[in-house]
């Protein structure tokens, strides 16, 4: 009786010493991955595409997020840790502008009413034209292609500019 009750509670142990370890700790805070923007200012700050800035306030952090590119993955751990996926950088850092929420993003991009889209090509035959604008479906459409195309040149440039950067700097003619 004395071995069954030893080896029940052996095992009671066991499993709870299984769980705990299963267990994440409550306290753990969770990583977030989120992609560069741009980093602006030599590497003192990094603007995500969720909106929030880091600023980096060690000097040696901010000559390795000085290569970061645009569209590289960064992972924000405990709120003051980013970590680069594609490079294997780790940097301190401290949130001085929090994340936009994505109403916000939404209200900044153009949109278009439905009420305010023409259905028929041709000319505008609304009686209230004067205080409404009507714009054709159709142009509303190439505005918005126009619109995202504007937006993947503007990073391809950034994302060139920091490299012309780097081999400036790597050249000793950059700033």
């Amino acid at each position: 009786m004395a071995l069954m009750q030893r080896l029940l509670g052996g095992l009671a142990l066991a499993t709870l010493a299984l769980a705990l370890l299963a267990a994440p700790p409550a306290h753990a805070a969770e990583a977030k991955k989120v992609l560069i923007k741009a980093v602006k200012e030599v590497g003192t700050k990094v603007v995500l595409m969720d909106g929030s800035e880091w600023s980096i306030p060690n000097p040696d952090d901010q000559e390795l997020v000085y290569d970061w590119l645009p569209f590289q993955t960064v992972v924000i751990k405990n709120g003051k840790v980013l970590v680069n996926l594609y490079r294997g950088d780790i940097v301190d850092a401290k949130m001085t502008k929090p994340p936009v929420e994505k109403a916000k993003v939404a209200a900044s991009t153009p949109t278009y009413s439905a009420s305010a889209v023409q259905r028929v090509s041709g000319a505008p035959t609304n009686a209230n034209a004067g205080t409404q604008v009507v714009v054709p479906e159709d142009l509303v459409n190439r505005m918005d292609k126009i619109l995202n195309r504007m937006e993947d040149l503007e990073f391809s440039l950034k994302s060139i500019e920091m490299r012309l950067l780097r081999l400036e700097r790597m050249a000793g003619v950059g700033p």
